[in-house]
């Protein structure tokens, strides 16, 4: 959906000239959420996560509001002597230790509407998550998007 997000403004205000460095392509990957049938659906929420090399266990686990950005984050400003946050965030970190675990994981949850117990991780969304590949582009809220339509057959022209 083009109008779904806005989480990845490739300049400010003064310059909205692309200019995303490719060495992010290496960590983004294709939205697909078939395990909770939202891969129509990608959601603005954010999500961390330190999941095992074999995508089985998750050490925590963050939902939040906050991008990967100074805004969200703060930035040192003065010489280093104040942390500026010029936008608050809420986010949840689920911990393995506060759920009574030991083990220092969850194990992830491989189909949010069984039974399994009940301390597994529902990760809402399909693991292992598919690289990017080739030609593959992120989505960048001031470009235009004219050459194909979304889901919906609506085209993207920012203002």
């Amino acid at each position: 959906f083009y109008k779904a997000s806005h989480d990845l403004p490739d300049g400010d205000n003064a310059d909205l000239k692309p200019r995303l460095h490719p060495i992010f392509l290496l960590y983004f990957s294709k939205w697909s959420a078939e395990i909770s049938g939202r891969s129509h659906a990608m959601p603005h929420i954010k999500t961390y996560m330190r999941v095992s090399p074999d995508f089985q266990k998750v050490a925590w686990f963050l939902v939040t509001s906050a991008n990967l950005s100074k805004a969200a984050w703060g930035a040192l400003e003065k010489s280093g002597a104040q942390l500026m946050i010029r936008s608050y965030e809420l986010g949840v970190l689920f911990l393995p230790s506060e759920f009574g675990l030991d083990t220092g994981y969850f194990q992830v949850k491989e189909n949010l509407l069984s039974d399994e117990p009940a301390l597994s991780f529902p990760v809402p969304y399909d693991l292992p998550p598919e690289k990017y590949e080739g030609k593959d582009r992120p989505w960048i809220w001031n470009i235009p998007y004219t050459r194909a339509p979304d889901t919906h057959g609506n085209m993207w022209v920012p203002k």
